[in-house]
């Protein structure tokens, strides 16, 4: 069994952990405040992910949000080696919210001392790593309270 399939046996009962958020700005093209929240995923045998989500206050429907994960193993005799990133963008459309698989590489994420390897679109969409990437983000959207305003619940 692969470490992907592996982890996404355990997807099933995600919790999160929210740990931070930052205030920043002012956005280049639009003046206004950015926001990144952050945290921790949880399964059933501990942590299986970091996650930051970025966006403009009041202005998700002319900028969207990106969320990136950070996945991998972690905890004892974990190293930044045993971690990768995967990014994915945030729009609303006519037909709803939508979610599309960016490159990793030019994100935030991607100098973090804590992932390894930045993926490329293409390295994740088709893959085991894309389901998980998505069920990773469903758990933040359904359970960060601190990003009701992408969700449109504010």
């Amino acid at each position: 069994m692969t470490a992907a399939e592996n982890l996404s046996e355990r997807m099933s009962d995600l919790q999160i952990e929210p740990t931070g958020t930052n205030d920043f700005g002012p956005c280049d093209c639009c003046g206004g405040q950015s926001r990144t929240v952050w945290g921790y995923v949880h399964g059933p045998a501990g942590a299986v992910a970091a996650y930051f989500v970025q966006w403009t206050v009041g202005h998700v429907d002319r900028h969207g949000a990106h969320f990136d994960v950070i996945i991998g193993k972690w905890g004892a005799g974990a190293e930044r080696s045993d971690r990768c990133s995967i990014s994915l963008e945030f729009r609303r459309t006519d037909n709803g919210p939508s979610f599309m698989v960016i490159d990793s590489g030019a994100r935030p994420v991607a100098s973090s001392d804590l992932v390894a390897k930045s993926l490329a679109r293409d390295e994740v969409v088709g893959t085991p790593l894309a389901q998980i990437a998505f069920d990773i983000v469903d758990a933040v959207w359904l359970q960060d309270e601190r990003i009701a305003e992408i969700v449109g619940n504010d």
